[in-house]
């Protein structure tokens, strides 16, 4: 169980413009093994991981920037802030040019307003608005327009009645600890996590408060426990229907893919759902729709990381239609499947943050011996967040309190 979603359980608590867009559909990447990041965003240079707030800090950041109107909007979550770089970053330390959710860049006070977060995760966009998921304070907020100016307020609020509260619930129109939003053919996708399901706006919601269409992982709109049975009460083990602290999503309005941290897997649906309870057509990470350990060497037992396997991933995926990138957490890699799966437990083809499949050590040191070191262009610890934008690719290192940027071929 991740740290935040412990705390569910006990509370449920100089920069240059580059005119590339993240899309359902893009160009592949050709990225190789263990490939060190060309820029780092949050830290003045590869060697340091010190948290800060301010432009050019990063503390304890979850999930996945996302560049909208010429601004790459990356989220921080403990600073209760999305910091707003014009165009992405091409030297390290770079420092934003506006904030949301604060006054100021030294602010991180946080709170419930429409100017206001709690500890925002994901952001997208859909069109002309921005979409950010602040999982703090139950709630997704809504901004008609590209905001463009510090503090600029969001418009509209799902999971709450309105702006200035922050309650958690299951019900149609309540979120608690909501991990991620996605937004694709007009349609706004949430991990509503910590109710353990995916809800799905078949239309971007017009005004606050609107209620969802469908529902995975649950048969209805009231029933929000773990790995449902199929008769609403929490099952002993994963189904492919069923979902555990669901959190990073993507979609393309065609194909649907879903993180279910608990279960250490990562499921597909071949076809958009279109009913309430779907079951799920493939799954990565485990051989079968029942398992669950972390990192299965296949025979149902824990092992060491391979390019099958899992081991709590969480806010980090992506696909650009092809390829399929998926942050593996505490094995401190990203994994990059090169061809859309075909098949459950299918093995990935490369890995960032690792020199091979084998090995899972924070801040690997290159050695080639499989152990930590200090921070470096390589490697990773604790990646949180994986997006594509034009020919590069961005991952959250969350132990390193930081944001890596990959060029690709």
């Amino acid at each position: 169980m991740h740290v935040r979603s412990v705390a569910i359980a006990f509370a449920l608590m100089v920069t240059v413009v580059v005119n590339f867009t993240p899309r359902a559909e893009a160009k592949n990447l050709k990225l190789a093994n263990f490939q060190a990041a060309q820029v780092v965003i949050g830290q003045p240079d590869f060697i340091s991981n010190d948290a800060g707030v301010g432009a050019d800090k990063i503390q304890d950041a979850y999930g996945n920037p996302w560049l909208a109107g010429g601004i790459l909007f990356v989220p921080v979550y403990l600073n209760a802030q999305v910091l707003g770089f014009t165009g992405i970053p091409k030297v390290n330390g770079a420092s934003a040019d506006l904030v949301l959710g604060e006054p100021d860049f030294n602010t991180h006070s946080g709170g419930t307003g429409p100017d206001q977060l709690g500890g925002p995760v994901n952001v997208v966009s859909a069109g002309h608005r921005l979409i950010v998921d602040d999982y703090s304070n139950n709630r997704v907020l809504i901004w008609k327009k590209i905001p463009r100016t510090t503090a600029a307020p969001a418009d509209l609020v799902l999971g709450q009645s309105g702006f200035g509260s922050d309650g958690f619930g299951c019900g149609p129109t309540m979120l608690a600890a909501p991990e991620t939003v996605w937004a694709a053919a007009g349609k706004l996708v949430v991990s509503d996590s910590g109710n353990n399901r995916i809800l799905i706006w078949k239309k971007i919601p017009q005004v606050s408060g609107q209620a969802p269409d469908l529902v995975l992982g649950q048969g209805n709109f009231v029933t929000c426990v773990a790995n449902n049975d199929g008769t609403g009460n929490a099952g002993s083990s994963p189904s492919a229907a069923n979902l555990s602290f669901p959190a990073a999503i993507w979609t393309n309005g065609k194909r649907l893919i879903v993180v279910d941290n608990e279960n250490n897997r990562v499921l597909i649906w071949k076809r958009f759902p279109k009913r309430n309870f779907q079951p799920a057509d493939m799954v990565l990470g485990q051989p079968d729709f029942i398992s669950s350990v972390p990192n299965n060497d296949g025979l149902g037992n824990s092992g060491p990381p391979s390019a099958q396997n899992l081991n709590d991933p969480f806010d980090g995926l992506y696909s650009n239609g092809t390829q399929v990138f998926v942050a593996d957490n505490l094995n401190d890699r990203v994994l990059i499947w090169n061809k859309f799966p075909t098949g459950n437990f299918q093995p990935a083809n490369r890995v960032i943050g690792q020199p091979d499949f084998t090995c899972g050590a924070p801040n690997n040191d290159g050695s080639g011996t499989c152990k930590s070191g200090q921070p470096s262009a390589g490697g990773l610890t604790f990646p949180e967040g994986v997006i594509q934008i034009g020919n590069r690719l961005i991952v959250n290192d969350n132990g390193n309190n930081r944001y890596l940027i990959y060029k690709g071929n």
